[in-house]
């Protein structure tokens, strides 16, 4: 059995200048409900997950914002695996109300781990 309980969420940038066409795009034509957010991003409801839209000038292949947050049971567990394997990920405090922990895969793709 999977220690993997539900994506958290999925973050994706899109290019400030197109925010409307990008709220229209999910708000209307995906039929997505959108969420209160701050600092300029666009948030939308994904059953008990959210997607996080944040604008930035352009979108570069070098560094993009994008990542996917992935919630499970077996926070420590993993944690160890990636260790082993001779990653290094990033991690709040073992004491945090909400431990995540952040490590890009063998492509660089950036995925966070909540526990």
């Amino acid at each position: 059995m999977s220690s993997i309980s539900s994506i958290g969420s999925v973050q994706l940038s899109f290019v400030a200048r197109r925010l409307d066409a990008v709220r229209e795009f999910y708000l209307r034509t995906v039929g997505l409900d959108e969420v209160p957010a701050a600092g300029g991003r666009l948030l939308f409801a994904l059953g008990d997950a959210t997607l996080s839209l944040s604008p930035v000038d352009e979108i570069s292949r070098e560094v993009k914002p994008d990542y996917l947050t992935i919630k499970t049971r077996a926070y420590d567990d993993i944690l160890l695996r990636l260790r082993d394997a001779g990653y290094h990920p990033v991690c709040s405090l073992p004491d945090a109300g909400q431990r995540v922990m952040y490590v890009k895969d063998p492509s660089g793709n950036q995925l966070a781990f909540l526990g």
